[in-house]
């Protein structure tokens, strides 16, 4: 298998330009459409309406165009649909029913979602992130099918046959982002295909299930990409959460493994961002994006020879992006070699440190580039998973409500799980609890009354389902 850098449409993509007069040569990137990681840019990626990304979201599993929802053609198709000597009140009844203050429709039924209200370009960029990186083709599959079920409720079955149809999107365009953890997108599919199994537990928390596993794949992503060529693909790395109603302190797991760490690792995300965007212009036979486990694995199967050419080439590329950026003061930068023995893992870790050194405060006026590319996973943490503790600053949070929502996708169908079971099968989805947190969530099981024990003991303890 031969393996070549295209450094011809590398340089053409980052538009490097032949001007040497200019101190700024080469533009840097959030990635190829198709070969994104993350829905993010290096300007603003504010989003103000989580609502109409959940619309998106729904519209793009579906494959659906948006199209605003006209209130009053609505009643008049339903009053087309219907015979009543009374159709201005029985039309009263209905809009008393199924539409809240706002005037919005009550989502009532799993198609409603697609008729909620369009997203601006921000929240479109991560609905289409998450469809890409989350959606199965079995999650689509039975997602449509589920819209495409007629209620059986008699009124609800009126408005189900009165909404706009929407006009079909094709469903061969192409993807715009590229997955790289398949373990958190099967754990997606199977939470997802057991809250499609009823209408009323999808309803009441299909937007916690799309919120937490934005959280869930956006944190892991950007630990994966932080160890870079070290062992641990397909596992999940585990962050310590607390919960809303418990105190907090620095010799806790979850202080010390919780948001400080994974917030220690945002000013080096768009550097990997990109230097995997290089990587990607590494043609090969076996793969059509690369990560850096799938280069390490290319490299790994190379002869000495070709893994030589390759590290020059790389090298090579390191040499002449510091030329492209006279604004650098390179000399500044502290390179303590890598640990890596693999010739051409080195010359990538040698290129990684490169642009993660100009991305720097004081180096450049990149930096805040760099800020700017996170601010938007950082706005929605804030936002619903951190809490602000004092001098800890924040720390990963998890409400009572969102605690009830994961012991739910944990439990599923069983009527009821041991109580270690389900924090195991919580750390399947990225939220570990230290001793103290998991003592607040056996305590708030009591208060509910869900908790059965038969003995102190963990293994004794069961966990009722919560309806």
């Amino acid at each position: 298998m031969k393996v070549h850098l295209n450094r011809d449409t590398l340089n053409k993509d980052f538009k490097v330009k032949d001007d040497f007069n200019q101190k700024v040569r080469i533009t840097h990137t959030s990635g190829a459409k198709g070969k994104k990681l993350l829905p993010y840019t290096a300007s603003d990626n504010s989003i103000n309406n989580y609502r109409a990304l959940l619309g998106n979201f729904s519209r793009n599993l579906s494959f659906k165009k948006y199209k605003a929802f006209d209130k009053p053609l609505f009643f008049e198709t339903i009053g087309k649909n219907v015979e009543s000597k009374e159709l201005d009140r029985f039309l009263t009844i209905i809009n008393e029913l199924f539409f809240d203050d706002q005037g919005e429709l009550v989502l009532s039924h799993p198609l409603f979602f697609n008729y909620l209200e369009d997203a601006q370009n921000n929240e479109k960029k991560v609905a289409q992130f998450l469809k890409d990186v989350l959606a199965t083709p079995e999650v689509i599959e039975k997602v449509s099918n589920l819209y495409n079920q007629q209620p059986d409720n008699v009124l609800l079955s009126l408005l189900y046959s009165s909404l706009p149809l929407l006009e079909q999107r094709d469903k061969k365009e192409d993807a715009e982002f590229y997955g790289i953890l398949p373990v958190v997108q099967e754990l997606f599919k199977e939470d997802l295909l057991f809250l499609l199994n009823d209408n009323e537990l999808l309803i009441n928390h299909f937007q916690d299930l799309v919120l937490y596993y934005y959280l869930f794949y956006t944190t892991q992503l950007i630990l994966n990409l932080d160890r870079m060529f070290s062992d641990q693909e397909d596992k999940i790395v585990p962050v310590f959460f607390n919960v809303s109603w418990e105190n907090r302190s620095k010799t806790r797991d979850s202080y010390k493994q919780g948001w400080k760490m994974v917030s220690a690792k945002l000013p080096k995300l768009f550097a990997h961002i990109n230097c995997l965007a290089m990587l990607n212009y590494v043609e090969n036979d076996k793969y059509t994006t690369i990560t850096y486990d799938r280069f390490k694995e290319l490299v790994s199967s190379l002869p000495y020879e070709d893994q030589y050419e390759l590290a020059s080439g790389i090298s090579q590329l390191n040499e002449d992006y510091q030329s492209y950026l006279v604004d650098v003061d390179w000399s500044k930068m502290k390179w303590m070699g890598s640990s890596e023995e693999q010739i051409v893992l080195k010359s990538v870790e040698e290129l990684f440190h490169s642009i993660s050194f100009q991305f720097q405060k004081k180096i450049s006026a990149r930096s805040r580039a760099a800020e700017r590319y996170y601010e938007g996973y950082l706005e929605f943490v804030k936002k619903y998973f951190l809490k602000q503790s004092g001098s800890l600053g924040y720390t990963f949070n998890l409400s009572q409500d969102q605690v009830i929502f994961l012991t739910k996708i944990c439990i599923k169908n069983n009527k009821k799980m041991p109580l270690r079971e389900l924090f195991n099968k919580m750390e399947d989805r990225g939220v570990y609890f230290d001793r103290d947190s998991k003592r607040h969530v056996t305590e708030l099981f009591e208060r509910l009354n869900i908790l059965e024990k038969k003995s102190d003991s963990g293994d004794a303890q069961y966990v009722k389902f919560i309806l």
